[in-house]
């Protein structure tokens, strides 16, 4: 039995994929170490989204094969060799025994495996149901590393969501280059609601969908989410700017009204919905003026999160040659006061849960008597936590990790929620 050490980098849809191919190994017998000495592959599948990415990648690629033994064999997968011609990689990096592209299990079978070996945690896990994208958004390389937009077949995403339920994850998260257009290309009218309720029959008691593009999201898919009562109210919404001319030059096709009103309209029906959202900064032609719009827009809006990328100017894509590029400090110092003025959003929406209750899925234990975990609003590994304490008069045994718990909100940070578990008639 061959030992083979992964290291996964990157995206969570690149984490699924990893995670098929380290299920279909061990069918060939392979066995999985966390001791990278005694591996007989160390294998490292990677990102190359943007130029930070990309770095890191080539770090553990570098440090592994500083590491590598003579009997050990260097394997590397994912986007950075989908990405740049192995005939480069191979002068850049003769420790590197093979390279393999996006969806490496493809090189060992031709169907597509629907099983999977978690890499984290065993309590959620997330359902890649597109690969690619057909937008050409003038910043992004990722339509030259995976291609045009493709949806996974239902029948195979109900079969690995089957299989994932069976291993006992509590929350299932789908994931895709843009998840509201799931289904178009395989003639599925409506798909993303098809594949909601679908899901639903499983016996799962969380679902959670991200990467809605505000370009296709609509009033039909914000009800299928927020009307199914196991998909959680939580929109991933990534905007990347709000100045009209920005999006325009980045190839965006809305504006400013567009993302107003679906904030608006998820708002409404659900006013304690959690809205997440990705801009970017310093994108070429980004003067203070488009900068400051960009700061009073999100002053407007108050999203729950949000994340903030500086513009890279990505070998191959249009923006790459675009005039007026901003210095890279300045993209710096706009990331900075965006993450700013954020923090105080972030605490100013959590705060305003402060006494309702909220269901926790607890994904660890901090102390005798203090959980963690993620309530219904934040997503793994990009929001916040929340820290569960048990009441003095709690005298029944702690909960464990994995088990969804009811606890009422008594303290709110910039990212964290803090709240304290009773137990009640209707505890779950």
């Amino acid at each position: 039995m061959k030992k083979l050490y992964p290291v996964s980098l990157g995206c969570p849809k690149n984490k699924a994929d990893f995670e098929k191919l380290l299920a279909l190994l061990l069918r060939r017998n392979f066995q999985i170490t966390l001791d990278p000495e005694s591996a007989d592959f160390l294998w490292i599948n990677t990102c190359a989204f943007i130029k930070p990415a990309v770095q890191e990648s080539i770090k553990v690629i570098l440090e592994l094969g500083s590491l590598k033994k003579p009997f050990q064999k260097l394997v590397v997968s994912g986007c950075l060799p989908a990405r740049y011609k192995q005939t480069e990689l191979k002068k850049l990096f003769p420790e590197v025994d093979k390279f393999y592209g996006i969806e490496p299990y493809r090189y060992f079978t031709e169907k597509e495996p629907t099983e999977r070996i978690l890499s984290e945690t065993p309590f959620y896990a997330y359902l890649k149901i597109t690969e690619g994208c057909s937008h050409a958004c003038t910043y992004c390389i990722i339509p030259k590393i995976r291609g045009p937009f493709k949806s996974k077949p239902l029948e195979l995403l109900l079969e690995e969501a089957k299989n994932l339920v069976k291993m006992g994850i509590k929350e299932l998260i789908l994931v895709g280059q843009d998840t509201t257009v799931y289904g178009k290309d395989l003639g599925i009218k409506n798909g993303l609601e098809v594949l909601l309720e679908k899901l639903s029959f499983l016996e799962i008691p969380r679902i959670r969908v991200l990467y809605l593009n505000p370009a296709t999201l609509n009033s039909s898919k914000i009800r299928s989410i927020l009307e199914n009562p196991k998909v959680l109210p939580y929109f991933d919404l990534p905007i990347q700017h709000a100045h009209p001319e920005i999006l325009k030059k980045m190839r965006r096709p809305y504006g400013p009204d567009k993302i107003w009103e679906l904030v608006e309209e998820i708002r409404s029906l659900t006013p304690f919905s959690a809205i997440r959202t990705t801009i970017m900064v310093g994108f070429p032609g980004e003067t203070e003026k488009e900068f400051v719009y960009l700061l009073e827009f999100l002053k407007l809006v108050k999203f729950d999160y949000l994340g903030v990328f500086i513009f890279y100017p990505e070998e191959g894509t249009p923006a790459e040659k675009f005039d007026f590029q901003i210095p890279y400090k300045e993209k710096l110092r706009r990331k900075k006061e965006v993450l700013k003025l954020q923090r105080e959003i972030s605490k100013e929406r959590l705060s305003q849960r402060i006494g309702t209750t909220e269901e926790i899925l607890l994904l660890g234990e901090k102390s005798t008597r203090s959980l963690y975990g993620i309530s219904k609003i934040q997503a793994p590994e990009i929001d916040g936590l929340t820290y569960v304490v048990l009441n003095k008069n709690f005298n029944k045994n702690l909960p464990l990790p994995g088990e969804i718990v009811k606890a009422k909100i008594k303290k709110a940070s910039f990212y964290d929620l803090w709240a304290e578990l009773f137990i009640t008639e209707n505890q779950v």
